[in-house]
This record gives C-alpha cells, sequence and structure tokens, in this order.
C-alpha cells in the first residue's frame, strides 16, 4: 500500500465523519447555496485529478473506474435525498426574518423555509458508499488505474453524492412548497414543528 492509496483512505475518514455528523443533524435548505460544496469538490476534484495525470492519457481503465465511481455516487446520492426527512421551519406568528448584518450564509439559513435531515437510514447510505469506494480504491490500484486512486476522484465522487442528494431534496421541497401539506402544517400553528414526508 503506497502512500497515496493511505492519503486517499484518510481524505473518506475525514469525508466520512464530516457528513456523518450532517447526516444526523436538523439543517437548514439553503437554496442555491446548497450548491456550493458540489461546486468546490468539482473545481478541486478536477484540479487534483489533472495533476495526478500528470500528462499520462487516461487508459480504459481509468475510464472504468471514472464512469462506475460517478454511477454509484449518483444514485447513493439519489437515494439520500428521496429517504430525507423533510420538516417546515415554523416561527412564532407575527415575527418577522432578520437578515441585516449576516453573512451570506446565515442570512439564507434565517431565511430558510424548510430543514432536513437524512438519519439513520442516509447514514447507513453514506457507509456503504464509502465502503464500495474503498474497495474500489484497492481494486483499481491492483489494475494499474492511476485515476482510480486518486484523491481527485474522491472529490468528484463526493461531489457527484452531493448534487445528487441536493437535486432531489429541492425537487422534493419545491413540491412540498407548492402542495397541501404545508398548507395544512402551517394552519395548525403553534404545535411546533410538524414532519412532512
Amino acid at each position: 500500500m503506497n502512500l497515496s492509496v493511505l492519503s486517499n483512505i484518510l481524505l473518506i475518514l475525514v469525508a466520512v465523519g464530516w457528513i456523518a455528523v450532517r447526516q444526523m443533524t436538523w439543517r437548514p435548505v439553503l437554496g442555491g447555496r446548497d450548491w456550493t460544496f458540489p461546486a468546490l469538490a468539482v473545481v478541486v476534484g478536477a484540479a487534483l485529478l489533472m495533476q495526478s495525470l500528470n500528462g499520462r492519457a487516461l487508459g480504459l481503465i481509468d475510464v472504468i473506474a471514472f464512469v462506475v465511481e460517478l454511477v454509484i455516487a449518483l444514485a447513493v446520492g439519489a437515494g439520500m435525498g428521496a429517504i430525507a426527512h423533510i420538516r417546515p421551519i415554523v416561527r412564532p406568528a407575527g415575527s418577522a426574518t432578520v437578515t441585516a448584518g449576516l453573512s451570506a450564509k446565515a442570512a439564507a439559513a434565517a431565511a430558510a423555509e424548510f430543514e432536513t435531515r437524512t438519519g439513520p437510514w442516509g447514514l447507513a447510505l453514506w457507509v456503504v458508499l464509502i465502503g464500495v469506494r474503498v474497495g474500489l480504491t484497492f481494486a483499481f490500484e491492483s489494475l494499474g488505474s492511476h485515476l482510480g486512486i486518486s484523491g481527485g476522484l474522491i472529490l468528484l465522487v463526493l461531489a457527484a453524492n452531493r448534487g445528487a442528494r441536493v437535486l432531489v431534496l429541492h425537487t422534493r421541497v419545491l413540491r412540498l412548497a407548492q402542495g397541501p401539506a404545508l398548507r395544512r402544517s402551517t394552519a395548525q400553528g403553534g404545535s411546533g414543528r410538524i414532519m412532512v414526508r
């Protein structure tokens, strides 16, 4: 096992911990700001990928590694978005949202209408994705793939996963915002936050 593989495993473990915490806590749906991390991961991942190739041409195994991991990441991300719990953020009657003086992210959180968490099943899907990724790292290394063991590919897989989750989640939130479930929940007023599936 070389240093590149060990550094990739360390990167995976850090990502596991960070996203595991996010899976289990309620977080506001921030609209366009939810795309910040996937976009940043794509840029950094592509740059690292080009650096790791170092002018070498992509081989067939490299292309297979990329496609296989991308498909798995998109499927798991879409699954996470589909099973996520969503609930409206109920504020006291007559309270106004104050965003003056806040950072852009804090202002988006203050103005958010919904919050979400994926919960234990989402965490389980995340662990499955990481397990598959670690297994594929060893498999592609043994097959001689430079791309399959790249830290850049890890970030691209993470970006695809998070992007697919955000896309499905935002589609569901948009349907909820336009549907009767939200109107019924807000009509019930001060009973706290009402779970919407």
